[in-house]
C-alpha cells in the first residue's frame, strides 16, 4: 500500500512500536492467567501493576479510585449505563438519562435500549459554539435524572465541552456524571481532583494502544455493578480471564501519551494551525469552524463550499490523504454542524482532520497542496456541471 498522509487519528491511531513490543512476551512466554494461584499467574503481577499505575497517572486518578481494563471505550460506556440502571434507576426510580445531540453512537444507543425498559432519554443541544453548556443541561435535568453522559470533546469538530462547570452542576444536584475522555487523554491538561466526575471511559487505540483496549475509571465510593459477569477478576468489576497482553500495551501507550502531552499541545497544535492557514491561503473559499472556542490541539474541521464532503473524501482517498466526515461510532459531521446552527448545505461540505504525535511537517506541507489542488479541481468540475 502506498504511503499515505493519515489525518484520521480520532478514529484510530497507529499502535506504538514499544506498546506492541512490550505485549509480545505476554503472548509467547508469560501467557498464564493472573486468576491462577500458581507461579504462572503470580509472575504476571509486577508488569500488570506497572501498567495500571500508568493508567492511573494518565487519568490523574487516586489509588482509592478504580480503573478497570476493558475491550474498548464502547464497552466502558455500556458498562456505565447498565450500572446506572441497576444501581440508580431500579432502587430509586430515577429514570431520566441525558446526553448531547452530538454524542457518539455508544451513548445514544445505550439510552435507546434503556428507553425500552421504561427510561426516558433526553438529548441536550449544543450551542452555536459547538459546546454543551451547563446552563443548557440545567434546563433539561429533573429530580428524576439518574445520569448525565457527555463526550469531553467532540472527535470531529475538536470542540471541548466545559466539563468543570458541568461537573459542578452535577455535584450540586446530586446527579452522577459520566465523561468519555477518549479524545482528550494525552491532548489536554486537567486536574481530576478539581472535577467531580463519577465515571470516565476511553478507548486506547486513540493514543497509540492496540485496538481492543480501553478503560473505565470509577470514582472512589461510587457504586458500579459489573457489566460482564462470571468471576471476580478486576475486583469483581469485570469478569473473564484478563487480556494481560492488551493491558501491558495499553499501559505502555498511556505512559507514552503522558510523556508526549507537551508535544501535542505545542508542536502538533502548530502543525494543525499550519494546515488551517495553508488551506485557507491556497483555497480562500474554505471555511474554518470554531476558531474562537477551546479545541483539541490536533483536530480541525474545514468546509469547502460547493463540494459535497462525500465526493471530496473519496477524491482525497484517491490521493492517499485520509480524513473523516464521520461514520462508524461518529455521527456524520454535517449533522453535527447543522445541529450547532450552521447552514446545512455548508455543513455537508465539511471535512474533519485529526493529527497525531507522528504527523510530520512534510506530511502537512504535502497535505495542504493535495487538499487544495483537489478542492480546486472538484470546484471547477462542479461549476462546469452547473452551466
Amino acid at each position: 500500500m502506498p504511503h499515505g498522509i493519515y489525518l484520521d487519528n480520532n478514529l484510530t491511531t497507529r499502535p506504538s512500536k514499544k506498546a506492541i513490543s512490550d505485549m509480545l512476551v505476554f503472548l509467547t512466554e508469560q501467557w498464564g492467567s493472573p486468576s491462577a494461584p500458581h507461579q504462572m499467574g503470580q509472575a504476571l503481577f509486577p508488569a500488570m501493576k506497572e501498567a495500571y499505575q500508568s493508567l492511573y497517572a494518565l487519568l490523574g486518578a487516586k489509588e482509592v479510585d478504580d480503573v478497570i481494563f476493558t475491550s474498548s471505550g464502547e464497552e466502558g460506556v455500556n458498562h456505565v449505563f447498565a450500572a446506572a440502571f441497576y444501581d440508580i434507576t431500579l432502587p430509586t426510580g430515577k429514570n431520566q438519562f441525558l446526553c448531547a445531540n452530538e454524542d457518539e453512537a455508544p451513548a445514544l444507543m445505550a439510552i435507546s435500549r434503556l428507553e425500552q425498559q421504561g427510561c426516558v432519554g433526553k438529548m441536550v443541544s449544543t450551542n452555536r459554539d459547538g459546546q454543551v453548556t451547563a446552563a443548557e443541561i440545567a434546563e433539561n435535568i429533573s429530580p428524576r435524572t439518574a445520569l448525565i453522559s457527555l463526550s469531553w470533546a467532540n472527535g470531529l469538530t475538536g470542540v471541548v465541552n466545559p466539563i468543570a462547570e458541568i461537573s459542578a452542576l452535577c455535584q450540586e444536584r446530586g446527579i452522577k456524571l459520566h465523561v468519555d475522555a477518549t479524545h482528550v487523554l494525552g491532548k489536554l491538561f486537567f486536574n481530576l481532583d478539581e472535577l467531580n466526575i463519577d465515571f470516565i471511559t476511553f478507548s486506547g487505540d486513540r493514543f497509540h494502544a492496540p485496538k481492543g483496549s480501553g478503560g473505565l475509571y470509577i470514582k472512589a465510593g461510587v457504586k458500579c455493578s459489573p457489566f460482564i459477569l462470571g468471576g471476580m477478576e478486576q475486583g469483581g468489576l469485570r469478569a473473564g480471564n484478563l487480556n494481560v497482553p492488551g493491558l501491558i500495551a495499553l499501559g505502555t501507550a498511556a505512559k507514552e501519551a503522558l510523556d508526549a502531552r507537551d508535544l501535542l499541545c505545542t508542536e502538533i497544535a502548530r502543525l494543525t494551525r499550519k494546515l488551517e492557514i495553508g488551506i485557507k491561503e491556497k483555497f480562500p473559499e474554505a471555511v474554518l469552524f470554531f476558531q474562537d472556542q477551546e479545541k483539541l490541539p490536533h483536530t480541525t474541521t474545514i468546509a469547502f463550499p460547493g463540494i459535497t464532503n462525500e465526493a471530496f473524501l473519496y477524491a482525497l482517498n484517491r490521493q492517499n490523504v485520509f480524513a473523516s466526515i464521520g461514520g462508524g461510532s461518529f455521527q456524520q459531521i454535517g449533522l453535527i454542524l447543522a445541529a450547532a446552527g450552521i447552514d446545512a448545505v455548508l455543513a455537508h461540505t465539511a471535512i474533519s482532520f485529526s493529527l497525531s504525535r507522528e504527523t510530520t511537517e512534510d506530511e502537512i506541507d504535502r497535505a495542504i497542496q493535495l487538499i487544495t489542488d483537489t478542492a480546486k479541481r472538484l470546484r471547477k468540475t462542479s461549476q462546469q456541471l452547473l452551466k
